[in-house]
């Protein structure tokens, strides 16, 4: 309550003026407060925040994709402090609430709407971003890719219940980062690039919480939006949504087709053990329900692992350990709500 009363004086002291109304925004995976404020001539969201380096990423990044023509919001006032800033409010629409439970033919043209958005962003942004000033870190390089594979590995491997020997995983772990590092398309990633993150308006989509975002493997956001679980694509479309994907990057860079398919190969379980990682805390550690619904299907994905001998051939113990969660699915799931 302190937090959004400090959040709606600031504004006020800002615009000289109470706001007609305040609503709080329900907080998702972050630690971020977020409040709509409803004043007569205009909308805005009022952000607090006490990770002041995040806020600095966000407030560079904010500027320098929207000169790149990108719909993101732009900062309006920040406070003396930088805990607190107000920005633009893009809409209460997110593309997650439009695509599930959408027609097949509507949820493939919203998608690739928004591809054609994340086309652009990654084209733009091979250049003339400052990636010293992204946070946490400069690029998405060994250190981040071990990061996401432990986080999988401490906040739900570990919670499992299944025994395995740490070393021989270590061993995976190490290998799947030689294969990020070869990675061919670098470009800004997103880092979070899933429909929530995605709000939807009568001119076009805009693109919000990209503070994480640093240079890195572009395909790794088309993984993150396709294989967002309780979207509930089939492989089927998940495949031709990411050749949509890749079709337009090979258009518009020099990088093949070919190329961009095994930077996807190699990328794709780093960040689906990320988000099995993401669920984890916040749903087995923190108990937030919409998380928990959603490692269900996130231990659905993993099947795509299991069906591929040269997943296994490479990664031949993270390979039976996946199985293994797939096969105690129903027990894990039972653990997680008991």
């Amino acid at each position: 309550m302190e937090t959004l009363i400090a959040i709606r004086d600031f504004a006020t002291d800002f615009y000289n003026m109470d706001p007609d109304r305040v609503k709080l925004i329900p907080m998702a995976g972050s630690n971020r407060v977020y409040v709509r404020l409803f004043f007569a001539h205009t909308i805005v969201i009022g952000t607090y925040n006490e990770n002041i380096r995040e806020n600095e990423a966000f407030f560079y990044l904010s500027e320098t994709l929207s000169t790149k023509g990108i719909h993101v919001p732009k900062v309006i006032t920040v406070s003396e402090d930088r805990t607190m800033y107000l920005q633009d409010d893009c809409g209460q629409m997110d593309a997650y609430s439009l695509l599930v439970g959408a027609k097949k033919e509507e949820k493939s043209e919203l998608l690739k709407e928004i591809i054609d958005g994340l086309v652009h962003l990654h084209v733009s942004s091979m250049e003339g971003i400052d990636f010293t000033r992204c946070y946490p870190s400069v690029s998405f390089d060994t250190k981040d890719v071990l990061h996401d594979l432990n986080y999988f590995e401490e906040y739900f491997l570990a919670k499992t219940g299944i025994i395995y020997d740490r070393n021989l995983l270590k061993q995976d772990f190490e290998h799947i980062c030689k294969g990020v590092a070869h990675c061919h398309f670098s470009t800004f990633m997103y880092r979070d690039f899933q429909s929530r993150n995605i709000l939807v308006q009568d001119e076009g989509i805009a693109f919000i919480d990209f503070q994480g975002g640093r240079k890195g493997p572009g395909v790794y956001d088309i993984i993150s939006l396709v294989y967002q679980a309780k979207l509930e694509l089939s492989e089927q479309e998940r495949t031709e949504l990411i050749s949509y994907y890749t079709g337009l990057i090979a258009e518009k860079t020099v990088f093949s087709e070919v190329q961009l398919s095994e930077d996807i190969n190699a990328v794709k379980v780093v960040r689906l053990l990320q988000v099995l990682g993401a669920y984890g805390l916040r749903g087995l550690v923190e108990q937030k329900p919409h998380f928990i619904a959603s490692i269900d299907p996130a231990i659905e994905n993993l099947k795509i692992f299991t069906s591929d001998k040269g997943f296994a051939e490479n990664v031949p113990y993270l390979s039976s350990l996946l199985e293994k969660i797939i096969q105690n699915k129903s027990e894990i799931l039972c653990l997680i709500r008991s």
